[in-house]
C-alpha cells in the first residue's frame, strides 16, 4: 500500500508518493490499495464517483489531520480559514513570496509529504489515535459523502422561500428599530458584543444566544444568523451538483479542535429542526435519531466523582439548574446554556449560578485539578489524545476541551461499533451529541436496541459513574 499527497489544479490531478518523491504522476492512480493525502477531499471524492466507483481507497483530508495533530487554538493562528499555503507558512515551511505555478507543483507536493510526515510524528498518543480512532471515522464518513443524503427538493424550495421572507423582516427590525444596517458583518457583530461588556463564548453565534433573552439586538442577530445559515443550505442543496433527489455534504471528520465531526456545505447538522424534514430515507429504510442525555453534564459528573451531580443527572440537572438559578422548571434549553458557559470558565455568569455550581465540592475541586494540569503541562485532553496545548496563561476553555473531548472520544468510539457490528444500518448525519441513522424499516425495533446498547456501553468504558440514558426514535419524534 502506497501513501500519495494529490492535488487538483485546473483539471489534472497531480499525486506523489510521500515515502519516494521520484515516484511523481501527472495524475490519479486509481488503486483502492493506496491511501490518499490531500486538502481537496470533495474533489477526490467526486473523481472517484465520476468513475462509477461504489467504494472509495482511504482518504485523509489535511485541513481536519492539521487539526489534531497540531491542537492549537485559532488564536495562534495567523489565518482564520485553512487554506493550503497558509497551512505551509503556519508551520514556516514556505514564505509570504512563494507563489504557487506549474513549475512547482511538484515541490508544493514535496512539501506538504514532509510536514505530513513531520506531524504524523510529532506526538505518539496522537498518531496512535489517528490510527486506531479517526482513519475508520473517516472511512465512515467518506462513504457516506460519496453515497450522498436523499432529500425532498420541493420541500427545500417552500423553506427556501419562507427563509428569505424572514430574513428580510429581521434585517427590517434591526434597520428601523435599532439602526443596524450591516448585521451580516462580522466584525460589526463582534465590536457590538465587546460594545456590550460579553465574554465571547466558543463563537460569536453562541454568545448571541447566551444573551438572547436579555438583549433583543442579540435574539435579532442570533436569528438573523441562524435562518442566513439554513437559507444558505438550502440553496446550495438545490443548485449544487448530484441531481434532485440527493445532496452530498462535505464531511470533515475532525472538524473542530475538539474532533467533533462536522459537516459544511450544506451544513444538515445544524439545521432547526423545522427545516431537517427535508432529509428523508432511501427505500425500505426509516430514518433513526439517536442522542445522548445530558452529555456533556454526564461525562463531567462522572469524571468529577461528584456524588451530589450523579445523583442529579439521574433526575436531570439541567431541570435543577433551571428551578434553582432561574427559578422556572420549564427554561431547560437555557439552563443548559449556564452549563456550557459554567464549563468554558465564563466569568460573567450570574451570583445565583455561580453559587449553584459551588455546592457541588467534587466538581470544584475537579475544576481546580485542570486548571493546575494545563498549567504545569501546558497542554489538556481526554483519556486517549486530542490535546489541546496552551501557549499563554489565558486558558479559560481547559474543562470544556476535557468534557468535549471525552465527549467526542465517546461518539466516535460508538459510530466504529455500530458501524463494524450491524448490518441493515446506516449512518447519515452527525448532530453533536447525536446521530442521524437510515434503518431498515422492517427491523427498526430490534436494530434501535442494538444500537442503544453500543451507545450506553461505549459512554461506560470511559464513564463508568454514570448509567447513561439515550434518546433514540423516528426522526421526526427528535427531541433534547
Amino acid at each position: 500500500m502506497n501513501k500519495y499527497i494529490t492535488m487538483l489544479i485546473g483539471s489534472q490531478w497531480h499525486s506523489l508518493n510521500v515515502h519516494d518523491f521520484n515516484d511523481y504522476k501527472n495524475e490519479l492512480i486509481y488503486n483502492f490499495q493506496n491511501t490518499y493525502i490531500t486538502f481537496q477531499t470533495s474533489d477526490l471524492i467526486r473523481e472517484f464517483k465520476s468513475k462509477e466507483s461504489k467504494r472509495l481507497p482511504g482518504i485523509i483530508d489535511l485541513e481536519s489531520f492539521d487539526k489534531q495533530m497540531s491542537q492549537e487554538g485559532k488564536e495562534f493562528r495567523e489565518f482564520k480559514n485553512w487554506r493550503v499555503l497558509n497551512f505551509l507558512r503556519h508551520n514556516r515551511v514556505i514564505d509570504s513570496k512563494f507563489e504557487l505555478k506549474e513549475s512547482n507543483f511538484k515541490m508544493l507536493l514535496e512539501l506538504l509529504a514532509t510536514l505530513y510526515l513531520r506531524l504524523l510524528e510529532k506526538d505518539n498518543t496522537e498518531k496512535e489515535r489517528f490510527e486506531k480512532i479517526e482513519t475508520h471515522v473517516n472511512k465512515i464518513i467518506y462513504e457516506r459523502q460519496l453515497k450522498g443524503i436523499r432529500i425532498d427538493s420541493n420541500l427545500a424550495k417552500q423553506k427556501c422561500s419562507e427563509l428569505e421572507k424572514e430574513i428580510y423582516k429581521i434585517k427590517n427590525d434591526l434597520q428601523l428599530e435599532h439602526n443596524i444596517f450591516s448585521p451580516d458583518d462580522e466584525k460589526f457583530q463582534l465590536i457590538y458584543l465587546k460594545s456590550k461588556g460579553y465574554n465571547i463564548i466558543k463563537s460569536s453565534l453562541y454568545t448571541f444566544k447566551v444573551h438572547r433573552n436579555e438583549d433583543k439586538v442579540s435574539k435579532l442577530l442570533y436569528e438573523l444568523i441562524r435562518k442566513q445559515q439554513d437559507l444558505d443550505s438550502f440553496i446550495y442543496i438545490l443548485s449544487h451538483w448530484g441531481g434532485k433527489e440527493r445532496t452530498y455534504p462535505d464531511y470533515y471528520g475532525f472538524g473542530t479542535i475538539t474532533s467533533r465531526v462536522i459537516l459544511r456545505q450544506p451544513s444538515l447538522q445544524n439545521f432547526r429542526k423545522s427545516n431537517r424534514t427535508i432529509i428523508i430515507p432511501d427505500k425500505g429504510m426509516k430514518l433513526l435519531y439517536v442522542d445522548y442525555s445530558q452529555f456533556e453534564a454526564g461525562i463531567l459528573a462522572s469524571l468529577s466523582d461528584d456524588k451530589d451531580l450523579i445523583e442529579l443527572y439521574n433526575t436531570d440537572i439541567y431541570s435543577n439548574l433551571a428551578e434553582n438559578v432561574l427559578e422556572n422548571k420549564t427554561l431547560r434549553s437555557d439552563a443548559k446554556i449556564i452549563f456550557y458557559r459554567y464549563m468554558y470558565g465564563d466569568n460573567t455568569l450570574s451570583e445565583n449560578s455561580k453559587r449553584f455550581f459551588k455546592k457541588f465540592k467534587k466538581l470544584e475541586q475537579y475544576k481546580q485539578k485542570i486548571d493546575v494540569e494545563i498549567s504545569t503541562k501546558k497542554k489538556i485532553g481526554s483519556v486517549f489524545g486530542n490535546y489541546r496545548y496552551s501557549f499563554n496563561d489565558e486558558h479559560v476553555w481547559s474543562l470544556s476541551h476535557v468534557i468535549q473531548s471525552t465527549a467526542s472520544l465517546i461518539y466516535k468510539n460508538a459510530l466504529i461499533r455500530v458501524r463494524k457490528e450491524i448490518r441493515n444500518v446506516d449512518f447519515l448525519i452527525p448532530m453533536h451529541d447525536a446521530t442521524l441513522y437510515q434503518v431498515d424499516e422492517l427491523q427498526f425495533d430490534q436494530l434501535k436496541a442494538r444500537i442503544e446498547d453500543i451507545y450506553k456501553d461505549e459512554f461506560k468504558k470511559i464513564c463508568s459513574k454514570i448509567n447513561v440514558r439515550i434518546n433514540s426514535g423516528e426522526f421526526a419524534e427528535e427531541t433534547n
